[in-house]
Order: structure tokens, then sequence, then C-alpha cells
């Protein structure tokens, strides 16, 4: 499938990453804070030696601020073991939130904290969290809590499995910096990659294919 995802930006000179890109940049920059839902599912991110990095705490800081505003019920925190290492995101991103005083002294006890720790990537966090609910039968209603140039993809793969989504960005506003472009970059090849699959999966009735990624 990587492969045809390649074949796919090549054939178009381009211009489908460009239009990602394009897409991913506006909801970067335009997403707006809703926490209503008050179900919060926080993306995982590989860990760096069982280090969260900046993006990943980022998305943590975002989720202390904002329980401070409006506390949700139900927070899912995602990623599972990864690499070389050790320890699952979910778990890091557990002891991180637990060793803030804010969160724990205004917040702790009164939500309840999930880990989903089996996950590896994005389309896999949404599936396990999307199970998850599904067993405690809870509506796939909830906000996405990540980094700006990561919210399209999450809502993409979401909408796609059912869930009805609000965004919670990291970040107060989008700072556009040759980093940012990267990952943009990066990102517009992940969500290209995921559309390919997903059309030939459709194309070929592909059973296996289109489980893998609904």
């Amino acid at each position: 499938m990587l492969f045809l995802s390649v074949l796919w930006i090549l054939s178009t000179l381009g211009i489908i990453l460009i239009w990602y890109s394009k897409n991913i940049y506006q909801t970067a920059k335009t997403a707006t804070p809703n926490h209503q839902p008050p179900v919060w599912i926080i993306f995982g991110k590989k860990l760096q030696k069982n280090q969260l990095d900046y993006d990943f705490i980022e998305r943590l800081n975002a989720v202390i601020y904002w329980t401070a505003v409006n506390p949700p019920t139900l927070i899912i925190l995602q990623g599972g073991v990864t690499g070389k290492n050790t320890l699952s995101e979910a778990q890091a991103a557990k002891e991180y939130l637990i060793r803030s005083n804010i969160f724990v002294t205004l917040h702790y006890h009164d939500t309840n904290l999930v880990l989903e720790d089996l996950s590896k990537n994005t389309l896999e966090n949404l599936k396990q969290t999307r199970e998850l609910l599904q067993q405690q039968n809870l509506p796939l209603t909830v906000t996405l809590v990540s980094n700006r140039y990561h919210l399209l993809r999450c809502e993409t793969m979401a909408l796609n499995m059912g869930f009805t989504i609000t965004f919670l960005p990291a970040e107060k506003a989008f700072k556009l910096d040759l980093k940012q472009v990267y990952k943009i970059l990066l990102e517009a090849i992940f969500i290209n990659w995921y559309h390919t699959g997903r059309f030939i999966s459709k194309v070929v009735k592909n059973q296996r294919m289109l489980k893998k990624i609904h």
C-alpha cells in the first residue's frame, strides 16, 4: 500500500501533497478549543528512551489547563510500548499528569483516567478507544486532544470510524516555522497513505484491509 501511495504522489506531480498540506495548515491554524464532550482522548506519541517529548508534553499540559475550565468525566490516555521503550505511552502520560499538583488537587479524584496501552499509531489509538467506549456502552462523541499539526489526521480517521468529534489543540495558537513545515509535510504523507489504502481496499473489496482501517 505504501508503494501505491508513493505512486499516487508521483502521478499527481506532488500536487496531492500540496493539497493535503494546505488542509492540514488550515485546520492547525483555525482549530478552536471545544471541550464540551465529557470524554477526552489524548493521542500518544512515541517516547524517547521512556521519556515524553515536547509535543506530547504540550498535549498533557493542555489537559491540565482545560480541566480547570471544564473537567471531563473520562480521559483516555492512548499509546502502547513502541520502539526500544519499556514504558507505554499511556503510562508515561499518566505519570506526568499525576505529578501535576493542579491536576491531582482539582480533578484527579473526579475524573476517570483510562489507559489504552495496546496501540502503536494514530489509527490503532482510535480503534482501541472505539472498542473501549463500545464495551462500556458509551457514545462515540469525544474531544480529540493533540498538537495542531496532527488534528486533521485524527479527525479524518475518527470520522471514518463513526466518531463525532471536537478539537482541543495542544497549542493556544499555531506558529508556522521550518519545524512545523516538516511536520505538516510528514502528516500529508500519512494522510495520503491512509486515503490510498482506504480507496484501494474499497475498490478491490479487501475485507481484511477494510477491517484494519475502519
